[in-house]
């Protein structure tokens, strides 16, 4: 493969082989093209949404409902109150729900 033909070179520029088809013609065995790697994909960005759980966040654990003697106490309290004309009461509820670190 000595001859090169301008169509021959015409065509190896459209392949992308121009260098390869020289090497050739001039006896030279050309080396093994390195393989493309991919790139990484791209990092996803985290796009705040008006409402949403923040990155990394969950949901708060409910509430664990009153025991027996919670709901008793409760009650007697409150007949306390309406037999009593329901004077003004204080706003401080000791419950787990209400008031962190509350009696349980």
């Amino acid at each position: 493969m000595t001859d090169l033909t301008p169509e021959d070179i015409a065509a190896a520029r459209e392949e992308g082989d121009l260098v390869a088809l020289l090497l050739m013609a001039a006896g030279l065995t050309p080396a093994v093209p390195k393989q493309r790697t991919t790139a990484p994909a791209p990092e996803t960005v985290h796009v705040a949404h008006p409402g949403a759980w923040p990155t990394g966040a969950s949901r708060p654990t409910p509430v664990a409902p009153p025991s027996g003697p919670q709901i008793d106490a409760a009650l007697t309290d409150y007949r306390r109150w309406l037999l009593a004309d329901r004077p003004a009461a204080s706003t401080k509820c000791p419950c787990p729900g209400c008031t962190p670190g509350g009696t349980a």
